[in-house]
C-alpha cells in the first residue's frame, strides 16, 4: 500500500469518529477503487486537481484527492481543501428557504407581488410568480443577467443586498421570457430573485441566512462564499483554472456575488458530504434541520425532472434506482453531488478546473465505476 493510500485511510478513520459512524468492511474495496479512479481520471482528463468522497450507510467508505492547487506549483490538493461548488449552491438556497417557510416567514406560494407590493415598475406578468416557480426554474425568467452584472463586486451586507435587489428589479421591469408556470428554463436569475425575496422578508443578507440556517445547524465549518481564500497567495487553498487559446490559466475569478443564491458557495469535501448526508437522511424521515415533508418537497421533480436544486432521475448506464444530483461550475471550477437513496449512498466530486465537459465526463465515469460495488455492499 502506498503512503498516499495509507494517509487517506488514517484521515478517514479520524474524521469518521467525529462526523460519521465508524467504517465497515466496504472501505477497502470502495476506497481503493476510488483512489485509482480519481488519480486515473484526473490524468486522462488533464484536470489540475480532482477530489471525491463516498458515504454509504452513514460511513465514509472512500476519500481521495489528486493533483495540484495551482498548475505547475507542486502544491498538492489536500483532504481538507475547500472547493467552489457553483450551482450546487442552489440546493442550499432552497434548503434555507424551506427553513424560513417552516418558521412562517415565507410560504412556497409567496409571490413577487407579496414581497414588492408597492413596486410600480415591476411588469404585471411577474406579480403572481411564486417561490415555487423560481426554485423549480418554471418562472419564465431568463438564464442569466446582462454581462455588466458579472463585473460588479458590492461589499457584503447592506450594499450587496441593495445591489441584488436593483439587479432583480431591472429584470422584473421587463416581460417574462416565457409564460410563468408552463415552461422549464434553467435560470440563475430565478434563484437570485428567490434569494432577494428571502432577504426582503427577513432583512438579513443571503450569505448570513445560509450560515445561520444551513451551515450552523449542520456544524459546517468550512463553508464560505466566492473562491476559497488563499491567504496572501501562499497556496494554502486551491485556485480555479480556465482554458484560454489552449493554455490553462490559474485564476481567482468568480461570478459577481450578486449571483450568490445561484452559485457562489465554497466548502470542503467533508462538509459537502455532511450536507448531502442530511438530505439523504431527511428523505428517510431522519433529518434534523427540516421536517420530512419539506425534504420530500425539495426532492420532488417538476418539469424536466427538476426539483428544488436537484435533478431527479437515473443517468444512462446506472442501474441503482433514482439519482438525486446537481452539478456546478463558475467557469473555473467543477463539482458534482449525487445521492442514491435506494442504496443509502452519496458521492461528491470536485475539481479546481473549469474544463467543464472533461470534468463532468470524468465525474460520471468515477460514479459508474463505483455503482456496482456500492450496490453489492448495500445488499451484503
Amino acid at each position: 500500500m502506498n503512503i498516499k493510500v495509507l494517509l487517506s485511510m488514517v484521515v478517514l478513520a479520524l474524521y469518521s469518529i467525529n462526523n460519521f459512524a465508524s467504517e465497515g468492511s466496504p472501505v477497502q474495496t470502495v476506497g481503493e477503487i476510488l483512489e485509482d479512479a480519481v488519480d486515473e481520471k484526473r490524468r486522462l482528463s488533464d484536470l489540475v486537481g480532482l477530489g471525491a468522497i463516498v458515504i454509504q450507510d452513514g460511513k465514509v467508505v472512500g476519500l481521495s484527492v489528486s493533483g495540484e492547487r495551482k498548475k505547475g506549483s507542486d502544491s498538492f490538493v489536500s483532504l481538507d481543501d475547500k472547493w467552489h461548488i457553483g450551482s450546487i449552491t442552489k440546493s442550499f438556497t432552497a434548503t434555507m428557504i424551506a427553513r424560513l417557510i417552516e418558521r412562517g416567514d415565507l410560504d412556497w406560494g409567496t409571490s413577487i407581488e407579496d414581497v414588492f407590493p408597492d413596486e410600480s415598475k415591476i411588469n404585471l406578468e411577474w406579480k403572481s410568480v411564486t417561490l415555487r416557480d423560481l426554485l423549480t426554474h418554471t418562472s419564465g425568467v431568463a438564464r442569466d443577467f446582462s454581462p455588466f452584472i458579472f463585473f460588479k463586486n458590492p461589499e457584503a451586507g447592506a450594499a450587496r443586498m441593495k445591489a441584488r435587489e436593483t439587479a432583480v428589479k431591472n429584470v422584473l421591469a421587463k416581460k417574462p421570457e416565457t409564460t410563468p408556470g408552463h415552461t422549464f428554463m434553467y435560470s440563475n436569475i430565478g434563484y437570485t430573485i428567490a434569494g432577494v425575496m428571502a432577504e426582503k422578508k427577513t432583512g438579513i443578507p443571503w450569505e448570513n441566512l445560509i450560515m445561520q440556517e444551513v451551515f450552523a445547524p449542520l456544524g459546517i465549518k468550512s463553508g464560505g462564499f466566492g473562491v476559497p481564500n488563499d491567504s496572501e497567495d501562499k497556496l494554502d487553498q486551491p485556485w480555479g483554472h480556465k482554458n484560454i487559446l489552449g493554455f490553462k490559466i490559474s485564476t481567482k475569478q468568480d461570478n459577481s456575488p450578486i449571483l450568490g443564491p445561484a452559485g457562489t458557495i465554497h466548502i470542503s469535501l467533508y462538509d459537502l458530504a455532511l450536507y448531502a448526508s442530511e438530505h439523504l437522511k431527511g428523505l428517510k424521515g431522519r433529518g434534523t434541520i427540516l421536517e420530512k415533508e419539506s425534504f420530500h418537497r425539495l426532492h420532488s421533480p417538476n418539469l424536466n425532472n427538476y426539483a428544488y436544486g436537484w435533478v431527479i432521475g437515473s443517468p444512462k448506464g446506472l442501474d441503482i434506482g433514482n439519482v438525486h444530483w446537481h452539478n456546478g461550475s463558475n467557469g473555473t471550477w467543477y463539482s458534482l453531488l449525487a445521492i442514491f437513496p435506494d442504496i443509502n449512498s452519496l458521492i461528491v466530486i470536485t475539481s479546481n478546473d473549469g474544463k467543464f465537459q472533461s470534468a463532468q465526463r470524468a465525474s460520471w465515469e468515477i460514479i459508474k465505476r463505483l455503482a456496482e460495488p456500492l450496490a453489492v455492499s448495500h445488499n451484503m
